[in-house]
């Protein structure tokens, strides 16, 4: 036993304090606000977040339902279904577009909340609902699908018009509650992972670049900090991908219209995309799929909220934290402005 212990001190314990006491310093020294400080542990500090936290709505003002038997329980003016832009993405729920959305119009608004909204397609959910009779104009007026640029091309593509995305989904007469899914907190000793993977091995999956002026607040106000996947998907539109972004979209505006329901498409664009003409010798390709869904689907455009086209005109006046230093979203005084573009299209 003596030796177990004597080799245990020189072995494991010496690891185990390392660990730990590395945990201990990136707590300290680290921020650990906003998706991409958590991830490559930018150097910032939590009053950035509390300057841009400064007017936030008091309280959430919509509701969560997880289940399309308790959408058809009463009659709502809106329903969004949505992925980490529509599920407090940013700097939490008081201040993302759906808050401002229900706040200032007045709306009763509801968010359809699946297991996981990070990984689902907002628009296969949007469908498989729409088709299994779960979302009508009966008990919702207007359905508000949002989804992020970076995976949109990925997620069209594997479209299906067998609604197979929602296993737990039964007819309305079959549904049962699904259980809420529960908040995942990053522990200490997985951040610790994390700095050595991403520090050490080269595998940092945070690209930082230098902008031709200040963009945003605090300590690195040039400084564009996004994430590589922003570069690695939906830049290049080939002729297969093209036909089944244009049939995703189509087949859920008929859905759409053959339920009575009026739809809002909410197209987030990618933080690179938002700044990327304003990078210093810009190393990456141009990413124009804003623009090619504008093209593809101009006779329907009057149902989109392309968001590039709110919120860029403010990056080019130079309007400071139209999208979060430290994080993917947007500002919440760019979700005011996303929202208000919003209820312009609700009936």
């Amino acid at each position: 036993m003596k030796k177990f212990l004597i080799k245990i001190s020189y072995t494991v314990l010496p690891v185990w304090l390392f660990l730990v006491s590395m945990a201990v310093y990136l707590m300290v020294t680290g921020d650990n606000t906003g998706d991409l400080m958590r991830l490559a542990l930018i150097k910032g500090g939590p009053e950035y977040r509390d300057s841009i936290c400064l007017n936030l709505l008091p309280r959430v003002y919509y509701e969560s339902v997880d289940n399309d038997s308790v959408l058809r329980g009463s009659t709502r003016d809106v329903l969004v279904i949505g992925d980490s832009f529509s599920h407090g993405g940013g700097v939490g729920k008081e201040g993302d577009y759906v808050n401002y959305l229900a706040h200032d119009s007045e709306r009763h608004v509801a968010v359809y909340t699946p297991q996981d909204p990070t990984l689902s397609s907002p628009m296969q959910i949007a469908y498989d609902l729409l088709k299994l009779g779960g979302v009508d104009s009966t008990c919702i007026k207007n359905l508000v699908v949002q989804e992020v640029e970076r995976y949109l091309v990925g997620r069209h593509i594997e479209f299906t018009t067998q609604h197979t995305s929602l296993a737990h989904l039964a007819p309305v007469s079959e549904q049962k509650a699904a259980p809420a899914s529960a908040k995942k907190e990053v522990s200490p000793l997985l951040r610790v992972k994390d700095y050595i993977f991403y520090h050490c091995f080269g595998a940092n999956p945070i690209y930082d670049v230098k902008l031709c002026q200040p963009m945003f607040g605090g300590a690195q106000p040039d400084r564009l900090y996004f994430y590589n996947e922003d570069v690695k998907f939906g830049i290049d539109l080939d002729e297969k991908a093209t036909h089944k972004v244009k049939t995703c979209f189509d087949e859920v505006i008929e859905m759409a219209a053959a339920r009575g329901v009026n739809l809002v498409i909410v197209i987030a664009c990618d933080k690179y995309d938002m700044y990327q003409d304003f990078i210093l010798d810009n190393p990456y390709p141009a990413k124009t799929l804003n623009e090619d869904i504008e093209r593809l689907m101009a006779p329907e455009l009057d149902r989109f909220v392309i968001v590039k086209r709110v919120l860029h005109p403010l990056v080019e006046q130079g309007v400071k934290d139209v999208y979060l230093f430290n994080d993917t979203h947007w500002s919440p005084a760019s979700s005011r402005l996303i929202a208000a573009e919003v209820a312009k299209k609700l009936k």
